[in-house]
């Protein structure tokens, strides 16, 4: 009779731990969304690519990260602009999507997901080129990037 009365003591105690536990652990779809892609750093880069099977481009990297949250975009940088509320960097958030200039254009040619927003840095998570090493981390501070800069867009709230 003891051993039965400690074994549900036990187990009720550790549930009760366990539940507190979770309790402290909330993550939100932000929280989620930058967790899973972040997963897929390496993943190489392919023109038309949309799945870690083949590569992703960049819009093909953002389409497939937030339609695993039910969250469906097109495969598109310039349609995606068009797409959810615009923010400024200081308002940025994480899952943002963050746009920029093409490499010979003025129109929107690359995007990416707001990875961090540290004090004084943006972090977004993209794939950038095979040369670049496909998704990969990167700094709206690197001056590459502050000239192409175009505007961040919430689709999430």
């Amino acid at each position: 009779m003891k051993v039965l009365i400690l074994a549900v003591s036990f187990f009720f105690f550790t549930g009760l731990y366990a539940n507190d536990i979770d309790s402290c652990i909330s993550y939100t779809l932000r929280d989620s969304l930058v967790n899973f892609a972040q997963k897929h750093i390496g993943s190489p880069y392919k023109y038309g690519g949309a799945n870690p099977g083949h590569g992703f481009d960049c819009s093909g990297f953002v389409m497939y990260v937030f339609r695993k949250f039910g969250i469906l975009l097109p495969h598109s940088s310039q349609s995606i602009a068009q797409l959810g509320s615009e923010k400024r960097v200081e308002e940025a958030e994480l899952g943002d999507i963050i746009l920029f200039k093409g490499r010979n254009t003025n129109s929107i040619g690359h995007v990416g997901i707001v990875y961090n927003t540290p004090d004084d840095e943006l972090i977004f998570i993209h794939s950038s080129s095979p040369r670049s090493g496909g998704v990969i981390f990167s700094s709206l501070d690197d001056t590459y990037y502050q000239k192409r800069f175009v505007k961040i867009v919430d689709v999430l709230s």
